[in-house]
């Protein structure tokens, strides 16, 4: 090459570099203007009116709905995971089984060895993104039953946590669809499938048209409707809506996947709209810092109290940042990593000897309730008769759900894999079971009332594992799995130190949650698990006798373990129980006096100032039902609790 045409390469090259810099630059401040990226020390501000530790179910919410009605106001929302929401295995519904094992997607905790369960270590799944566990979770919407929150409003000594005063706040959120509206219609259908009459029905007094959060009856595999008409024949009630004015029934669960069969994750319904994040005009501004984990909070005593004035965080260079709260420190950290945050900035009881305990609080941590299931699983008789996941997985079909998904928004691509669910009573499964257990003196009611359920039959129409651990045979089954929805048995999570982190200096340690769901615990919720299947297995006759399902019991089988075999049973009970992802409790709600409890009934953490825990940490027990619109509701009532003492505070100011 020449010397003219050298310097004409190199000339061609510099314009191009520079142009791709330029370009590059041009980028970079567009994605910085949409204020959902990666901390940025040089541009980011290190001061805002509200702190949010954890951009998932709850953090969110109490975003969006804090900047909606004051434009003065700032929130940062510190996010350990990354934005997924335009990824389409959490747009997907049918692809949440391809985040169960992601590191993109989940935070991959374990349980402590189950002793009660054979020592086996059991997944905790939880979302590690924006929209947290909404993002990966079967998004069954179902609120559990109406005496769970009144029995929440007597517990806390607050009747605004009653049913009657937090159904508002339900039905604030939500934006149920009507599929019987015409498709022209506002609230219509947005997809091409077929109006059910008989199974989509539903108690529009119990919903909400106007919110953001999109609710809606999709995919109905054949084989869940054989489950509905098994469950008729044996005499159970169809409930047209477990959402409405009772939850006990078989019943065809709604979704929150929106009307053209996307999932509708709370980052999605909440923060999607181009308005809302980072907002400005008449919307206060949010900025979503991602990848960053949150190591302590900061704390000041301010005439005797101890105040969260701010956090301290790592960002994804590893970089310590101080960020300070103007009003308040609200920690929607969830269930496992609330109480971890507590802990490691001395809130609770100590943990590593360079960190003093500056607020005791005995229930931190404490309190862990969670659905245990065990899946039992059936064989078809006929493939062509029983429609199952498998039955799709063909080339042929599985072009043809392609397709319906992306032109028609229906079809199995649509489907949460958990499409009818039964809500019973152990009176009325098992009232020989009952009447012993109160002959002995060893029956525990822990119901909140005499409509809320004990067991929920979960109908799969494929091989299902609560666990999530495979192999998945290639093959038809379908699964029916007994969930105690009021377990008798308590866990606990702890903080330990991560491997990698130094031995000294509190700023430079981090942990991680220690997560013991301690099932089977209290031996009353093993006999309650015996008579589910037991009673599982007399309606599998009528699933045996339906045109629909057909098919028998194919693990365990009443061979390997028969319902008078005590022992074989309670066996494979231990070996195959899994907990259900609907953890609770860890920083209870209840009044001061109650050791057990961490905040009131304002959601501020017992004496202390300026800090509030909004997740699922707070229910004092477990809802008999799904924990996801539980969540939003607290982040909803949050949001208006917490304006409501600013305003009150600012006018006391002034």
């Amino acid at each position: 090459m020449d010397k003219d045409s050298f310097q004409a390469v190199a000339t061609t090259a510099a314009v191009g570099l520079g142009l791709a810099g330029i370009a590059m630059y041009a980028i970079g401040q567009r994605k910085a203007k949409t204020g959902r990226e990666p901390w940025n020390p040089k541009t980011d501000l290190t001061e805002y009116d509200y702190i949010i530790v954890g951009g998932g179910t709850c953090g969110s919410v109490l975003a969006a709905r804090l900047t909606e009605q004051d434009p003065s106001v700032s929130v940062l929302i510190l996010e350990a995971g990354e934005d997924r929401d335009k990824s389409w295995a959490v747009k997907v519904p049918f692809l949440i089984f391809l985040m169960y094992n992601s590191k993109k997607h989940m935070w991959g905790l374990m349980s402590e060895p189950q002793v009660h369960a054979n020592n086996r270590i059991l997944k905790q799944v939880r979302g590690k993104m924006l929209g947290g566990s909404s993002s990966m979770s079967g998004m069954m919407y179902t609120r559990g039953p109406k005496e769970d929150y009144d029995y929440w409003a007597k517990e806390v000594g607050d009747q605004s946590w009653s049913y009657k005063e937090v159904l508002p706040y339900f039905k604030k959120s939500e934006c149920f669809h009507d599929p019987s509206l015409p498709a022209d219609h506002p609230l219509g259908p947005r997809t091409s499938r077929v109006y059910q009459p008989e199974y989509d029905t539903f108690e529009s007094e119990y919903h909400g048209t106007e919110g953001p959060w999109k609710v809606a009856f999709h995919n109905l595999y054949k084989s869940a409707e054989g489950f509905i008409r098994a469950n008729k024949a044996m005499g159970i009630r169809h409930n047209p809506d477990p959402n409405g004015e009772s939850i006990l029934g078989v019943c065809r669960i709604q979704n929150f996947i929106q009307t053209n069969g996307y999932r509708s994750s709370s980052s999605i319904a909440f923060l999607g709209d181009p308005k809302v994040v980072p907002g400005g005009g008449d919307r206060g501004t949010i900025r979503i810092a991602t990848k960053v984990h949150v190591e302590r909070l900061l704390l000041e005593k301010r005439n005797g109290v101890q105040t969260a004035i701010g956090v301290v965080f790592r960002d994804e260079r590893n970089v310590l940042h101080k960020v300070r709260a103007k009003r308040e420190v609200l920690l929607c950290a969830g269930v496992f990593h609330t109480p971890v945050l507590l802990l490691s900035s001395g809130i609770g009881h100590q943990i590593h000897e360079s960190i003093p305990v500056v607020h005791p609080l005995s229930g931190v941590g404490q309190n862990l309730s969670d659905h245990a299931g065990c899946g039992i699983m059936f064989k078809p008789a006929s493939e062509s008769d029983c429609h199952t996941l498998h039955t799709h997985l063909s080339l042929k079909e599985l072009a043809k759900a392609v397709y319906n998904f992306v032109c028609r928004g229906t079809g199995p691509l649509v489907s949460s894999l958990a499409e009818t669910v039964t809500f019973l009573r152990l009176e009325d499964m098992a009232p020989e079971f009952v009447a012993r257990e109160k002959a002995a003196g060893t029956w525990q009611d822990l119901s909140s009332g005499p409509n809320s359920p004990h067991i929920e039959l979960m109908f799969s129409p494929c091989y299902f594992k609560a666990s999530m651990d495979g192999p998945f045979p290639m093959d038809s089954y379908y699964a029916v799995t007994p969930v105690i929805l009021n377990p008798a048995s308590r866990g606990s999570v702890g903080a330990k130190l991560q491997p990698n982190s130094a031995k000294k200096g509190q700023d430079e340690l981090r942990f991680d949650p220690v997560v013991d769901p301690n099932i089977y615990s209290d031996p009353f919720d093993m006999r309650v698990m015996k008579e589910s299947i037991r009673f599982l297995r007399k309606l599998a006759k009528h699933m045996e006798l339906d045109p629909g399902l057909g098919g028998k019991e194919w693990y365990p089988t009443e061979a390997v373990a028969s319902n008078e075999d005590d022992e074989a049973l309670e066996q494979v009970i231990r070996e195959n129980t899994a907990t259900f992802f609907h953890a609770c409790g860890t920083c209870k709600m209840g009044p001061a006096g109650d050791p057990t409890t961490v905040v009131n009934h304002r959601l501020r953490v017992h004496g202390m100032d300026r800090l509030r825990i909004i997740d699922t940490s707070i229910i004092p027990k477990v809802v008999a039902g799904h924990t996801c619109a539980a969540a939003v509701m607290i982040a909803e009532k949050a949001a208006d609790m917490i304006r409501e003492d600013n305003t009150k505070m600012s006018s006391k100011e002034e």
